[in-house]
């Protein structure tokens, strides 16, 4: 549920990047326009006499050049908001998750160990699957194995129904 409310907080934040991101090129193209008449071949004549006679004059391009500057920085900063999105972000660390559920259950350094060999024999990725699945632990204790101290494990079971069994 966390998950879904985080993916649509982060559309409803892009969303809003997006139409801010539009908004702001529509005001750019605005302001850099200006007001169009409709002139008279007279005063077009004039201004290409004028134009043909006059040094260029690079004041006039300066608007068109600013807005045509303000639409790459939005379009970069687009992209650049995109690209971040697309990262995926790494949410649990299992070093992290594995120190935290030894310590709240009182795990030693020895029955960690055991859980760890007996989540080897089972091919699980990490021994914490043991804990938090009772079947898989139920399982892997039926199998024989010569490396486990079936005592060590039986303690963490035991440690276990413990904690499940007193309120917090």
């Amino acid at each position: 549920m966390k998950i879904e409310t985080r993916r649509h907080s982060e559309n409803k934040i892009q969303n809003r990047f997006l139409r801010r991101l539009i908004f702001g090129g529509f005001l750019v193209l605005i302001a850099a326009t200006g007001a169009f008449g409709n002139p008279t071949e007279e005063d077009v004549f004039k201004s290409v006499n004028q134009n043909m006679n006059s040094p260029v004059d690079m004041s006039k391009a300066v608007p068109y050049l600013l807005a045509a500057l303000g639409v790459i920085i939005l379009v970069i900063l687009f992209n650049y908001h995109r690209q971040r999105q697309n990262t995926p972000r790494s949410l649990n660390h299992p070093g992290k998750l594995s120190r935290e559920l030894s310590r709240r259950l009182r795990l030693r350094s020895i029955e960690l160990r055991q859980l760890k060999l007996l989540a080897e024999e089972q091919e699980l990725e990490h021994p914490l699957t043991l804990i938090l699945c009772p079947s898989v632990l139920a399982k892997a204790m039926r199998n024989p194995s010569v490396r486990v101290d079936r005592a060590v494990v039986k303690q963490v079971i035991q440690r276990l129904r413990a904690s499940l069994t007193t309120p917090h």
